[in-house]
């Protein structure tokens, strides 16, 4: 009886021990996605840290797996940064987003066209930066990390702002912002109803990641000749709450800091960022001033909906220093235009943003994706010859829905949906003289309206060959109303007018071919369009609509590969196209008459024929043993072989019509090469260093005119580490344009040469320039 008695004691202690640990063990389960577009990662791990237990995700991105409180779990997947994620008391369901490597950049999910697959099965050339590419950079400039990607250069008129985007030769045809391209940040359009993209109010900093689209994009994405570039920012990770404080200063007085506030539950994130940057410039009259707020929110209600929320502000002050010819850009960079200091020529800006996009997956092959969103800017931009006051007001949406079905044996998917697009423009033009206010020269309210419907569909035809075939239906609508014509004499001539153009039709159609399944063939021809501005379509000067202008319009061939060797370590990517652009637009002059002064009109008049190849490779060595662990050595190239087919200068073909037929275009590099290595330490430090040359090219329609070729060298040194369970560091000090090579970033185009043969063209980019910063991170 005692032994029996001692047998049960000890029974009851051994059940005790062991029924803690049986009812803090749980089943967790959860979903991997990519947090830009919520595409479920197929084929991620999920492990728990320190143990052989873990599992994988399936072709919806889910995964269950049993787990006890605390423990650790490290979720991978090929392409994407592994995340480590803990497992509370409460946990039972988990939204898992992984942020993108800048390896195996083949496997991760992308926009594409209407479709989100990965970038190897995305019959078209795309770009992608991640924010690893970002951080081997100080951040503040897009041009440093974008302009990487073969085919595309982003250009800056001066030392923080007037960014303008050129994607195969689309972007700078006019001297200021980009147009021929369509942008859009956390998938709110940052292109006006009128075509024109504006990028100074986008805090680039903040940026996570961006895609560039190359090619006519027109068949989903309306007016897009050139291409897309989607930006977005950082979100914050799932179930962690974290403050970080960021301070970077640098020559020219630099100064730069971000606070941030990040908090994440088990589907829900928040992100709070705060910036400010000042700048002194290197040129006379070249500072800037911005203060920027940025709130992005994810929130994944269940397995079938979630809500992501951005609300963007910004206030910015630069100086404009104006252009200079090209001797006193060898002589005198820091020198500004004379005529633009006396009027304290200047950008202020002011602008906010909000959007809201809302995914639903009805059911397992059936999902739309809605995006609203609302905007206004304040600008009042004095400059060499006057004064523009603009209040620009805009909204609009897009919708998508997708169907696919991987069990059919032709794994059809289909995409169909619409965006709106309009803009309220209320602007104001004054004489300015020695800062001195002048008479009213133009006030003008504008509305500008784009709307399109897509549709898009794929269907693997054989076991290994994917047709792919879309077409979009796209609409311009304008309307100009002259507030000032009651107020002047009766010589003034109102510009009121409205237009709109001929609705047009944009097909693509493309054949991708899986060689094996890390390499693939792609080909495609597809047409884009890029409409007239508004100040094209009404002359100012006689008050006519310009009922007869038409878009411009680009048919493009294209032929392709992307691929991995070496167990993925070396990747690739090559494309040639070639595009025929015809109804150029092409101003057509009229001379002064006793009434009425000089005035031009755009007709549809020019040829462009874009040829180009586009080439990327990269390695990646990962040592298992020893000091380092990783070695990434890259290289891209671009050839750009861009005439004007058929081209003159205007349209009256009289004596003084010039032929520019067969010349080269004007603002495009031949060759633009770039190169570059990242090197980590398993301790900590690291080293970046990237090369950028950029072949001389002319800038005039003549071609007797040349901006100089040059080469950039950037590096940046650093250290990032852990400090104890709640802290990170990352210290660094870098330096752009090693060399001190002379160049201007952004060259005026096609400008009337003067007496002097010396056009003010050249808006001067600085010499060498340091930096140095440091992150502190607390992770609660």
């Amino acid at each position: 009886m005692k032994f029996l008695y001692k047998k049960f004691i000890l029974t009851l202690l051994l059940a005790a021990s062991v029924c803690p640990a049986l009812y803090a063990q749980m089943t967790i389960t959860g979903r991997v996605v990519d947090p830009t577009n919520s595409q479920p990662i197929t084929g991620a791990s999920v492990l728990i840290s320190g143990t052989t237990r873990g599992t994988t995700a399936d072709d919806k991105g889910q995964f269950s797996l049993s787990a006890n409180e605390g423990d650790q779990l490290q979720v991978s997947a090929i392409g994407y940064q592994t995340l480590t994620v803990g497992v509370k008391a409460t946990t039972s369901r988990l939204t898992i987003e992984l942020d993108p490597s800048n390896t195996d950049l083949n496997e991760v999910i992308v926009a594409g066209y209407s479709t989100p697959q990965t970038i190897q099965r995305t019959a078209g050339a795309v770009g992608l930066i991640t924010s690893r590419d970002i951080q081997r950079t100080s951040g503040i400039h897009l041009q440093n990390y974008v302009n990487l990607i073969p085919g595309v250069k982003v250009e800056m008129r001066t030392i923080a702002a007037g960014n303008r985007i050129v994607i195969r030769g689309y972007g700078n045809q006019t001297n200021f912002n980009g147009v021929g391209y369509k942008a859009y940040l956390n998938d709110i359009p940052l292109t006006d109803g009128d075509g024109t993209t504006f990028l100074d109010d986008i805090d680039f900093t903040t940026l996570s990641r961006v895609e560039v689209l190359k090619g006519p994009g027109s068949s989903a994405y309306g007016n897009a000749i050139g291409g897309v570039v989607n930006f977005y920012t950082e979100r914050a990770p799932i179930g962690k709450t974290s403050i970080s404080q960021q301070v970077l200063g640098g020559s020219y007085g630099l100064f730069r800091t971000n606070t941030s506030i990040k908090t994440g539950s088990d589907n829900t994130s928040l992100n709070i960022n705060y910036g400010h940057q000042k700048y002194d410039g290197f040129r006379v009259h070249g500072g800037s001033q911005k203060d920027f707020l940025s709130i992005t929110s994810d929130t994944y209600m269940s397995a079938k909906r979630s809500m992501s929320v951005f609300v963007g502000y910004t206030n910015s002050y630069d100086l404009l220093a104006g252009e200079i010819d090209s001797v006193a850009i060898l002589e005198q960079p820091e020198s500004s235009d004379p005529a633009y200091v006396s009027n304290n020529a200047s950008i202020k800006t002011e602008s906010a943003r909000v959007g809201l996009s809302h995914n639903y997956q009805f059911t397992d092959r059936f999902a739309n994706k809605t995006t609203l969103f609302v905007g206004g800017q304040i600008i009042d931009q004095p400059f060499a010859a006057g004064v523009n006051k603009t209040n620009k007001f805009k909204f609009g949406g897009r919708t998508v829905f997708t169907y696919s079905n991987d069990a059919s044996p032709f794994r059809p998917t289909i995409s169909f949906g619409g965006e709106f697009l309009k803009n309220f423009n209320y602007a104001k033009g004054y004489g300015l003289s020695n800062g001195v206010l002048g008479a009213l020269r133009s006030d003008l309210e504008v509305q500008a309206m784009q709307y399109s419907v897509f549709a898009q569909a794929a269907l693997q035809i054989a076991p290994k060959l994917t047709l792919s075939a879309g077409v979009g239906l796209n609409y311009v609508e304008y309307g100009i109303t002259d507030m000032r014509a009651a107020t002047t004499t009766p010589l003034y001539v109102n510009v009121s007018g409205y237009k709109r153009f001929t609705p047009i039709v944009s097909p693509r159609a493309a054949l991708a071919y899986q060689i094996t399944n890390n390499v693939s063939l792609y080909g495609s021809v597809s047409q884009g369009y890029s409409a007239p501005g508004t100040n094209q379509v009404v002359v100012a000067q006689t008050g006519v609509v310009n009922y007869d202008l038409r878009p411009e319009l680009g048919t493009n061939y294209e032929i392709g590969s992307k691929g991995s060797f070496l167990n993925k370590s070396l990747t690739y990517e090559v494309a040639y196209f070639t595009m025929a652009v015809t109804d150029k637009l092409v101003p057509q002059g009229f001379a002064a008459t006793p009434t009425v002064p000089a005035y031009s009109i755009t007709t549809n008049a020019g040829k462009v024929q874009h040829n180009g190849l586009e080439l990327a490779i990269q390695y990646v060595y990962r040592p298992t043993a020893g000091a380092v662990s990783l070695i990434r050595p890259f290289v891209s190239y671009t050839y750009s072989d861009f005439y004007y087919k058929e081209y003159k200068s205007d349209n009256n073909s009289d004596s003084r019509t010039v032929d520019y037929t067969g010349k080269k275009e004007s603002g495009i590099a031949p060759n633009l090469l770039n190169a570059g290595v990242d090197l980590e330490i398993r301790s900590g430090f690291y080293l970046n260093g990237t090369m950028m040359y950029v072949d001389k090219m002319p800038i005039n329609l003549p071609n007797n005119h040349f901006a100089p070729a040059y080469t950039l060298v950037n590096g940046k040194l650093g250290y990032r580490s852990g400090l104890g369970s709640h802290f990170n560091l990352d210290v660094y000090v870098g330096s752009d344009n090693m060399l001190s090579s002379t160049y201007s970033s952004l060259v005026f185009l096609n400008l009337a040469n003067p007496a002097n043969n010396r056009p003010l063209a050249y808006n001067p980019s600085p010499k060498i320039t340091f930096y140095s910063g440091a992150m502190l991170k607390y992770i609660f």
